[in-house]
């Protein structure tokens, strides 16, 4: 009677031990966050509690960078005594135990790349085990230096106006600072008062542009991991597109009053020299034809004609007045 109670005891035990184990799955990590500097190793730490059955699995997934909606990508799985990687990061993938069943399924990443920063998920997934936390996350960071930047200009750089260089990197984790600086600069041609910088975008603005303000700047991108830089070359000109405007005006202007002034000389010249009004001549009897020669024959003829005086049947020419 005493050995079936203890046989009894020991077998009511050990099922709610079991019950015990399958309410208190747990996963979890002591670094849920980790920082590397590019080519270093990173270790993802995952741990769990959990009576091992047949139907164990084990996953890791990736979420590339911070995006909150990007979808989660397979990388490692075991399953039925066998480990499966996948993706790129395959080669340089390892697990810390193998196989992953004794409660530590952390793994290794190898020289880690600046697209390795991410959120991991190590799932463990053991029925009838679902009670419990399963899953835990691990985000990592993977630090960078600057890449080279590139300098660009903004604006057209001519005498009075206002134009805004910029210097961006592509790559940089931590985010760089930037900063830029004129290589041999002239005394007095940067003055504050004309100058605004933005260290964290990267913008240098100029204003009120002079021909002192040309030059070569350079922009220097910085963060904990090492710096690189890029140059600009700045000639302000005056504006050539103004010029022509400008003489266009002028030529105009100076044409206009050409032919003000023609107008206004020929206008006066006009009204000192009036032009001669011609009056017809008064017909009289004895006036001379023009281009006639007083002495001509006509003249005697017309003198005959007179009254009073004597006609002469001899005369070659009859005028009737």
């Amino acid at each position: 009677m005493a050995v079936a109670r203890q046989t009894w005891t020991l077998g009511l035990l050990l099922v709610t031990s079991r019950f015990a184990v399958v309410e208190l799955i747990s996963v979890l990590t002591s670094r849920p966050e980790i920082t590397v500097n590019v080519g270093t190793d990173a270790l993802l730490d995952c741990k769990y509690t959990t009576a091992i059955g047949t139907s164990f699995t084990l996953d890791w997934r990736f979420v590339p960078g911070s995006a909150p909606n990007a979808q989660a990508m397979k990388i490692l799985y075991y399953t039925n005594g066998e480990t499966y990687k996948l993706g790129p990061k395959s080669k340089r993938l390892k697990l810390v135990n193998e196989p992953p069943t004794r409660g530590i399924a952390s793994i290794r990443l190898e020289k880690t790349e600046s697209s390795d920063s991410g959120k991991y998920i190590c799932d463990i997934n053991n029925p009838p085990d679902f009670a419990g936390t399963s899953e835990i996350f691990v985000n990592l960071i993977v630090q960078v230096p600057p890449s080279t930047p590139q300098c660009t200009v903004s604006g057209k750089p001519h005498v009075g106006n206002n134009i805004t260089l910029s210097c961006r990197s592509t790559e940089g984790r931590p985010s760089p600072v930037y900063v830029w600086s004129e290589v041999n600069p002239s005394p007095g041609t940067s003055a504050a008062t004309n100058v605004k910088k933005d260290n964290s975008k990267g913008t240098l603005t100029l204003r009120n542009l002079t021909e002192g303000n040309s030059g070569t700047y350079r922009c220097v991108a910085s963060n904990i991991l090492g710096q690189d830089l890029c140059h600009v070359v700045l000639t302000v000109t005056y504006n050539n597109e103004l010029g022509v405007i400008v003489g266009a005006v002028f030529g105009t202007s100076i044409a206009l009053i050409l032919i003000g002034a023609v107008a206004y000389c020929l206008l006066h010249r006009r009204a000192d020299h009036p032009k001669p009004v011609f009056v017809g001549n008064e017909l009289r009897e004895d006036a001379l034809a023009p281009g006639k020669d007083p002495n001509s024959q006509l003249l005697e003829s017309s003198i005959a004609l007179r009254p009073g005086v004597s006609h002469s049947t001899d005369s070659k020419y009859n005028i009737v007045v």
